[in-house]
């Protein structure tokens, strides 16, 4: 086991199509995770990469969550379609965690999938693991989230992805260096690692937690500061309180005569 248990999201193929050289790095994937003690957090599906490293968690009796759309959910019936095996143990096994959420769209899935998470690993998949991972890595250029983001490059599946971002940077439309957004691994086994590594033995600074942007303030409350006005001056403390409105009003009148003349001031040396 990990000394450090980690949530890990996980991106793959749904498709039943799927070549078994990439269904067998999936299902290692499973079992690594289940074995090292992280939580693997995927889709839920029961064919694909989804359902093999679903199928590997299983097996080892590891920690899984799975995130749907209620869409597949049949109504008046606990039954789930496309689920995998081990989500129907989600009443009997507490390291078992089905999560439906709704929407006109995938968005709230794709939100509830990351959150929370540790690390990102994604297997080989189609258009919508390619969305699901593009999107995580605009988020991590631009700095929304810090966690790590590894592809698992069995085959070289994801060398054309590597060369994009080579070619980005090569031509100025990044922010951060390749490897830096992205980094990539030719195997399950080896990505686990390199999130472990850089999580709980190399990245003993790394901030796990979501950054947390500081709200710039607004043009009225920018205004209020440069003439000095109390940033309570607007206040919704006592917006239920009305025996004393008139006072109050008065006493902020000068205040308010103020910064209208301040505002019309400012006005008029812009129009010139």
């Amino acid at each position: 086991n990990c000394d450090t248990p980690l949530r890990i999201c996980c991106y793959g193929s749904s498709n039943k199509t799927t070549l078994d050289i990439y269904l067998n790095e999936a299902y290692s994937l499973g079992r690594i995770l289940g074995t090292r003690n992280h939580t693997c957090v995927n889709g839920g599906g029961s064919t694909g990469c989804m359902g093999s490293m679903n199928q590997g968690v299983m097996d080892v009796n590891g920690k899984v969550v799975g995130v749907i759309h209620e869409m597949f959910v049949k109504k008046g019936s606990s039954y789930v379609e496309g689920c995998h095996d081990v989500f129907k143990q989600k009443d009997q096994d507490e390291n078992v965690q089905l999560i439906v959420v709704g929407g006109k769209d995938l968005q709230e899935r794709k939100r509830m999938l990351v959150k929370d998470a540790d690390a990102l690993v994604v297997l080989p998949g189609g258009p919508g693991t390619f969305d699901e991972l593009w999107e995580m890595a605009c988020a991590r250029q631009i700095g929304f989230i810090q966690m790590p983001i590894v592809c698992v490059n069995v085959n070289g599946y994801y060398d054309s992805f590597k060369n994009m971002l080579e070619r980005a940077h090569k031509d100025k439309f990044l922010y951060k260096n390749p490897n830096e957004i992205l980094h990539f691994e030719e195997t399950s086994a080896k990505a686990v690692k390199y999130v472990e590594d850089i999580l709980t033995n190399v990245g003993k600074n790394y901030v796990r937690k979501k950054k947390n942007l500081e709200k710039r303030p607004s043009t009225l409350q920018r205004m209020m500061s440069a003439f000095n006005v109390p940033s309570n001056f607007v206040s919704t403390e006592d917006k239920d309180d009305k025996s004393d409105f008139s006072p109050k009003l008065f006493s902020m009148a000068p205040l308010a005569v103020a910064f209208l003349l301040g505002v019309s001031t400012g006005f008029i040396l812009q129009r010139k």
